[in-house]
């Protein structure tokens, strides 16, 4: 009886210990971050937020940024997220660059790789398209183009093109920007023309034939049959102009 009486002190001892052992092996199974996997994470979100302004439709375009671990062995982990700085923040961000992360606590500062990669759905011509052909639906696809190869605005949708006018001969699978395409021309040059003129009040019609070609708001010349005379009329309609007052 006194050797059991004096070894429950022991046992209640070992006992007190085991949720404290425990704890303690729960936690060092449970590893820090390193300072490579904070500034891959950083640095991914900093360039994915930066490019998100490249996407109008992320369901039909892709944004990829890759960030290889850099080899930082002798960098204590950062006790924030470390900053990120991006160099050039007015360039366009495609393709391999170099970011900065900073850390003020402990006080280190690295240069890290990366590499972006953003397609767009953009509109090429299916095949030939000449100049004041109206366009259609099947004159034109959609196809994902790299960021990079793209130069200044382009079209993402068939519908911002079907029933406008090539102002240019267009080359097959070639991407088609505004500059190429126009309203279409309701009046064509030498097409016989009403012209309406406001005088005094009153609104009278006559003869002419258009010089040029117009779409619809657009001023162009006409020559009033009757006189002779030359004047500015705005393309109100098919076939019909309103002389612009001066």
């Amino acid at each position: 009886m006194k050797t059991s009486v004096k070894a429950l002190p022991v046992i209640a001892a070992f006992v007190l210990m085991i949720p404290t052992a425990i704890h303690a092996e729960a936690e060092n199974t449970q590893p820090a971050t390193d300072a490579a996997t904070q500034i891959v994470d950083a640095a991914t979100a900093a360039l994915m937020d930066k490019t998100t302004a490249y996407i109008r439709d992320p369901a039909t375009s892709l944004q990829q940024v890759t960030v290889p671990p850099p080899s930082v062995d002798t960098l204590a982990p950062c006790q924030h997220s470390p900053e990120i700085i991006i160099p050039g923040q007015n360039r366009l961000l495609v393709g391999n660059i170099t970011v900065k992360a900073v850390c003020r606590e402990p006080r280190w500062s690295i240069h890290a790789k990366a590499n972006i990669r953003i397609e767009l759905p953009v509109v090429k011509s299916a095949r030939t398209i000449d100049r004041d052909q109206l366009i259609r639906s099947d004159d034109l696809v959609i196809q994902p183009v790299s960021l990079n190869q793209i130069r200044g605005r382009y079209f993402a949708h068939k519908t911002e093109l079907t029933g406008q006018m090539a102002s240019r001969r267009i080359t097959p699978a070639q991407i088609v920007r505004p500059d190429m395409v126009e309203p279409p021309r309701i009046i064509r040059k030498n097409d016989d023309v009403m012209i309406e003129a406001r005088i005094n009040g009153v609104t009278v019609t006559m003869k002419g034939m258009a010089l040029e070609g117009g779409a619809m708001n657009e001023t162009i010349q006409v020559r009033n049959s009757s006189s002779g005379k030359v004047v500015k009329a705005k393309v109100i309609t098919s076939g019909k102009v309103a002389t612009v007052m001066p």
